[in-house]
């Protein structure tokens, strides 16, 4: 047994050098961890028959919108504003604060930068400034990469261009590796269902006749 007071500092299970090797060789895993053992049981004749299921579900959306597989809200095309996107990029300056977002395609924010938060208001001069918006720009964008996001819809507006803060926030999220612009929608090329255009339809094992009546 460790002492109690080398205990807080050291983890037996970690360590592998001096008098704790003797402990971490003979670690026994819960069941709950069981998968991380390497003993020779796994390979053993019990799983000889095992077979994987061909059929895989990928239960993370975001995997998807990455790649562009999952399908992207449709509307009116002249919608305003669009609902093609899988996360769309936010920028405001109130009266006092600077706040930014990303938000999903059903409304649900899912990161977020404001000089609310006191760790970011702490280290600027001001909350309404150009520094604020650079700021902004250089947290959203590494929060969004830590959060899995590497790309996000940028809506252009016409007062954007002429806008100094909203230009330093959009170059800070750039020099941040965040890409203001999604991949299309790619679109399975199987539709399920009958295609009654085809000569052969699905399901029929006979060929085509110009009269199905005829034996």
């Amino acid at each position: 047994m460790v002492p109690l007071r080398l205990s807080r500092y050291f983890n037996p299970a970690v360590c592998d050098f001096g008098v704790f090797s003797c402990l971490t060789r003979q670690q026994i895993l819960p069941n709950h961890l069981g998968y991380l053992s390497t003993s020779a049981s796994v390979l053993s004749n019990d799983n000889k028959d095992f077979k994987p299921n061909p059929v895989f579900i990928n239960r993370n959306p975001r995997c998807l919108e990455q790649t562009a597989i999952a399908p992207k809200r449709q509307g009116w095309t002249l919608q305003y504003p669009t609902k093609n996107y899988y996360y769309k990029l936010k920028f405001e300056v109130t009266h006092r604060h600077t706040t930014a977002e990303v938000e999903h395609n059903t409304e649900v924010v899912v990161v977020s930068a404001s000089t609310k938060e006191w760790a970011i208001k702490q280290g600027l001069y001001s909350t309404l400034d150009i520094s604020a918006a650079k700021n902004i720009g250089r947290i959203l964008a590494d929060r969004c990469l830590q959060a899995g996001i590497t790309r996000v819809f940028y809506d252009e507006k016409s007062e954007d261009i002429n806008s100094e803060k909203m230009q330093v926030f959009l170059k800070a999220l750039r020099d941040g590796q965040l890409v203001l612009e999604e991949l299309d929608y790619v679109a399975p090329a199987f539709k399920p269902g009958i295609d009654y255009r085809k000569p052969n339809r699905v399901g029929e094992k006979k060929k085509w006749q110009d009269d199905y009546q005829i034996e």
